[in-house]
């Protein structure tokens, strides 16, 4: 019988297949019955919630992955930003939109999770945050795409986009504070 662990990761291979997530589907790709699924996840609600759990734990993982002990909310933000721009992601990492009944208090989840990694702790000036707030934006907009199967970029462009993203987290001339 496969394990919790294991059942999520059939369901990302659902959600990767561009399969509605559904009790079902993941039940026929763990080769469980529908009730064996229920053993571990007692609705869809507590499965997408458990998914996008997952999904956010390998978010934070490769991005702690990119950062010193002790670091500090531009270097998390540093993080994010770089594995927006390099990392793959696909339809699973969507998982907050996988049932509009759910949106909300996934979205909430994601942000409670995420928010750490945005910088939205930094202070400083205006200019300096909002340097910051465009490089966010513009990894924002990488990772979304990646998931969605759109083009972000040519190949040859890719180091270059990726170092005008960091540019805008360099040194400005411009000091805010961390916290």
């Amino acid at each position: 019988m496969p394990t919790r662990s294991e059942i999520l990761d059939h369901a990302i291979a659902v959600v990767q297949a561009g399969e509605p997530l559904t009790i079902d589907a993941v039940a026929r790709a763990s080769g469980l019955t529908k009730p064996g699924v229920v053993h571990h996840f007692k609705t869809k609600e507590a499965l997408t919630e458990a998914l996008m759990d997952r999904i956010a734990e390998r978010w934070e993982t490769s991005m702690a992955a990119r950062t010193p002990d002790g670091s500090d909310p531009v270097q998390r933000l540093r993080a994010y930003v770089e594995y927006a721009l390099t990392d793959s992601f696909d339809q699973s990492d969507l998982v907050m939109f996988a049932d509009v009944r759910l949106r909300e208090q996934l979205r909430e989840r994601w942000v409670e999770r995420m928010d750490p990694w945005f910088g939205m702790s930094i202070k400083g000036p205006v200019q300096y945050r909002a340097r910051l707030r465009a490089a966010r934006i513009l990894a924002d907009g990488a990772w979304f795409n990646k998931a969605l199967g759109v083009s972000t970029s040519r190949a040859d462009e890719q180091n270059a986009i990726r170092a005008i993203a960091l540019n805008l987290l360099g040194d400005s001339g411009i000091k805010g504070e961390a916290e």
